[in-house]
């Protein structure tokens, strides 16, 4: 098999698990990397056991892995062992991507907000989507590796709220429970639910039954009975009541901007939030969802001529509305300027990674107070999970991993190393990327807090 466990350092990040120097030229071999830019681990083999029997203890998950030769998908625990041998030819949710969570017939775009409880290419207890080569068709498996649901649909996508969103030719759009029971369909579009919602976009006959659309969305529950604002509608034709789909979390959902303001609801509809900067000539250009107790808000300074024009910056709410630190603006005949920070990402373990508007530089906030808990030092940050985050060296601009201290855990010596745009995420201690090494090598895989590949693949 083509994947490679515990064998691998690219550009400084150690692998372990094997001491032999022929053992790790030709996993290097494998993986399609030179050897001779290829250096050795650091850390003892004793010890990279030891903490990866710890990960794989301490983590329920599965981890999404592919073969090198062959292309084929299964999946290694956390410490790198493989459960699920790799035998399918499609996976329904991909390392280093966003899960997908909505599926429509149309071009409209997926992601609205959306978000999705495990990063791509992970399994929790819930059936995983994959593809059967036999069949050609889409079901689930559960951590054995067995069909729980037999594949017979054209497209389907992780459990969301205890569904899975799926799509065939001849039932249209629905839901599928645990069980493989078909909940809910007939539609040509939806999104997965969230905290007991889902988006709609319409049934095949719809129109001729009188019952228009007008491009928009309406909201069902778990039962595929109205909800939100489409069950306060008088007539089916106003059930299509949403500009956009609408995803819950914590109890509430971004609905949008109305007159400079964030305007979130609850599940059942009603507005529960309205955010405001609370300074004239600053307004809320868009927002997040929440994290903890926190959400992540875009915020412009207008001039007298644009209302989209000005300069931009981010900020934290908390459930009141309140900013976690206030903006503050200096006006001119010009234009207002907005001093507060120039980038942000979500919330995680209590803290904010931030860019500072006055050096460009990343570090994180205390969530609660928007102080710096970790200055900005680094020329590139991602949010905190498992006590470990993403962060990039402002002297090398190499990639490594940080604690909760901003100590780094792995040493940042790493050229080009992301993730599809994705944030990283740790689940379980482990956190998925793409490494190029010298030469052009592109090797794809897992790894811990330690920056050590637990599996990878070229």
């Amino acid at each position: 098999m083509g994947i490679v466990k515990n064998a691998l350092r690219t550009r400084g990040f150690a692998a372990a698990g094997i001491s032999v120097a022929c053992m790790l030229a030709a996993a290097c071999l494998a993986a399609g990397v030179p050897c001779n830019q290829v250096a050795y681990a650091s850390e003892t083999e004793s010890q990279s056991q030891t903490a990866n029997a710890q990960n794989a203890q301490s983590s329920g998950y599965l981890y999404a892995v592919q073969d090198s030769e062959t292309g084929l998908w299964g999946f290694v625990d956390a410490a790198g062992t493989q459960v699920i041998p790799c035998q399918f030819d499609g996976i329904g949710s991909v390392p280093g991507e966003p899960p997908q969570l909505m599926i429509t017939d149309d071009s409209r775009n997926p992601n609205y907000k959306a978000v999705s409880d495990l990063p791509g290419g992970v399994m929790g207890d819930d059936p995983f989507p994959m593809y059967d080569s036999d069949t050609e068709k889409w079901g689930y498996i559960d951590k054995s590796g067995e069909w729980v649901i037999e594949p017979e649909y054209d497209d389907a996508c992780v459990f969301s709220d205890g569904l899975g969103l799926v799509r065939s030719e001849d039932k249209g759009v629905g839901f599928v429970n645990a069980q493989g029971e078909l909940v809910i369909s007939g539609y040509t579009g939806a999104t997965s639910f969230s905290e007991g919602v889902a988006f709609v976009w319409g049934k095949p006959d719809d129109e001729k039954n009188g019952i228009k659309h007008n491009d928009r969305y309406a909201a069902i529950d778990k039962n595929g009975a109205w909800a939100l604002n489409s069950a306060k509608s008088s007539t089916e034709t106003d059930r299509y009541c949403y500009n956009w789909p609408v995803f819950f979390r914590e109890g509430l959902g971004y609905a949008g901007i109305e007159d400079g303001e964030a305007i979130y609801i609850d599940n059942k509809g009603n507005k529960v939030l309205s955010v405001s900067s609370g300074k004239n000539g600053v307004s809320i250009a868009s927002a997040g969802p929440f994290y903890d107790g926190y959400a992540t808000v875009k915020l412009w300074g207008n001039n007298s001529w644009d209302a989209n024009d000005g300069s931009e910056a981010y900020g934290l709410i908390d459930k009141t509305g309140a900013l976690v630190k206030e903006p503050t603006t200096n006006s001119d005949q010009w234009e207002t300027y907005v001093h507060l920070w120039d980038g942000i990402n979500r919330l995680g373990d209590g803290m904010v990674a931030v860019e500072d508007s006055v050096t460009g530089l990343w570090g994180y906030v205390d969530a609660k107070t928007g102080e710096w808990k970790i200055q900005p030092l680094f020329s590139d940050a991602e949010p905190f999970a498992d006590g470990m985050a993403y962060a990039k060296d402002f002297a090398t601009g190499d990639w490594g991993f940080i604690d909760d201290s901003g100590t780094w855990t792995a040493v940042p010596r790493l050229e080009n190393y992301y993730c599809d745009e994705q944030p990283l995420v740790a689940v379980g201690g482990l956190v998925y990327g793409d490494a190029t090494a010298e030469g052009g090598a592109v090797v794809k895989g897992w790894l811990n807090a330690q920056g050590l590949w637990v599996a990878s693949w070229r």
